[in-house]
């Protein structure tokens, strides 16, 4: 009896010590697949990199250099979408020097999935992501612009369909973003008009008046404002 507990007692002493060998072999197999990927990824051939630099991740999943290379595989793909998972937890993982670089790539994705967006006429996905944007990077010029771009069209949008409060809201935060953006202004005006809101549409035109004082269709809206 007592050299059976002893032989069983050696024998998951035993296990533990492989266990734990196995160990570094695990994380050196994500290592080797991470620069099998790299050799790849540097001679062009993104989707067989991008295959390894996923099993680097499955191996390690706080290898985070494996899944700032997974994103940028697929950033030279072109396939933003995917991209952006990976990128997002390369941001979480990697060490502070490196967090620009992701970032910067990062944005590069979310534009290319918000701009897919716009192009497809789903505003509000493309709201979204630029809004994601100017979190990540509240300087982003381009963003705003797009950001303004989208709300503007998602505006529009909204009054055609009867829409009348939304489309004020979305006409309002574009407005905010860029104060001198004519269309912003104008969708506003147009909106407020159409909820009766007779004052705040004339305010709102002759602000916009300021940007393209001989545009034909805000000459009208204020000749009939003045009117009311």
């Amino acid at each position: 009896m007592r050299f059976t507990r002893r032989y069983f007692t050696l024998l998951f002493a035993a296990f533990l010590l492989s266990s734990c060998s196995m160990v570094p072999g695990l994380f050196s197999s994500a290592q080797n697949e991470f620069d099998a990927g790299l050799v790849l990824f540097n001679n062009g051939r993104y989707q067989e990199a991008a295959a390894r630099f996923q099993k680097a991740t499955e191996l390690d999943p706080n290898f985070g250099r494996a899944y700032l290379y997974l994103g940028r595989s697929y950033v030279s793909l072109k396939s933003w979408r995917q991209a952006i998972d990976p990128l997002r937890t390369a941001l979480r993982l990697v060490p502070d020097d490196t967090r620009a670089e992701v970032l910067s790539i990062l944005v590069d994705a979310l534009f290319g999935v918000g701009l897919d967006a716009f192009k497809s006429g789903d505003f509000l996905s493309a709201i979204g992501i630029l809004r994601e944007i100017l979190t990540l990077q509240p300087t982003a010029e381009k963003a705003r612009s797009e950001l303004v771009n989208a709300l503007v069209a998602h505006g529009g949008a909204l009054l055609s369909g009867g829409s009348v409060a939304q489309a004020i809201s979305e006409y309002t935060e574009a407005v905010k973003l860029a104060p001198g953006s004519f269309d912003a202004l104008f969708g506003l005006a147009k909106a407020f008009f159409k909820n009766g809101e007779f004052f705040k549409a004339l305010q709102t035109a002759e602000d916009a008046v300021r940007f393209r004082p001989t545009n034909r269709d805000l000459q009208s809206l204020l000749q009939e404002l003045r009117r009311k």
